[in-house]
């Protein structure tokens, strides 16, 4: 089925998608002109994609300035993947309390995939984001906790990953990491699932500040 996405939407994530490709370099002015002239939008669309990528914590806005692109620091990775471990561990310790037989048969696809395709080349960092984020997403809405899943949304996983698909190196990871993730979350034993969910999250943080600290090295 066919999404048919609005200006605005197709602007958000062109701009988003673009930022975190490194077109736009942490502390780089963005002026809402050149924005539409690239993105083909008015300039009113731009202002709203530019507040909505501020809330994203992807850019700042200056009053008499404009919008610059936010510096990355090691604190903010730091804090991003405590808040994500934090809540992913939670959701794998009920997905696995209340998983059922299709979700088993759903997730167990969805890992494979993920550890025959996140380490190939096939797939551009946009498409192996998207993969990533569906088994991920998969897991939270098992859980049947709308709380949680709430939280999760408004710590924007989606971004993290993203910016993970783009950083990191994939073929550094074990290759089959997300079926032994999965494999934990569908073995009924909870605090495995939340074992095994804790160091998944870590192991993507120390990729994500491994690609940091070489991205600072290369610009010195």
């Amino acid at each position: 089925m066919t999404i048919l996405q609005t200006e605005y939407q197709k602007i958000y994530e062109a701009v988003r998608n673009a930022i975190i490709a490194g077109e736009y370099s942490p502390g780089e002015k963005l002026p809402q002109r050149k924005l539409a002239e690239r993105f083909n939008g008015t300039t009113i669309t731009i202002r709203e994609v530019l507040r909505t990528l501020e809330k994203d914590r992807l850019i700042v806005m200056i009053p008499k300035w404009g919008a610059i692109v936010e510096e990355i620091t090691a604190e903010k990775i730091y804090g991003k993947y405590t808040v994500r471990e934090a809540l992913e561990v939670m959701a794998a310790r009920l997905a696995c309390q209340r998983i059922d037989n299709e979700e088993k048969k759903k997730l167990i696809r969805l890992a494979k995939e993920s550890d025959k395709d996140l380490l190939g080349d096939d797939l551009s960092p946009l498409e192996k984001a998207n993969l990533h984020y569906t088994l991920h997403e998969e897991i939270v809405n098992t859980t049947g906790c709308n709380e949680l899943i709430e939280a999760i949304n408004q710590e924007n996983l989606y971004l993290i990953l993203l910016r993970n698909a783009y950083n990191v190196n994939w073929k550094s990871n074990k290759p089959n990491w997300h079926s032994l993730l999965v494999k934990a979350i569908i073995s009924g034993d909870t605090d495995f699932a939340e074992k095994t969910m804790k160091e998944h999250v870590r192991v993507g943080y120390r990729m994500e500040m491994e690609a940091f600290n070489n991205s600072k090295h290369n610009k010195k």
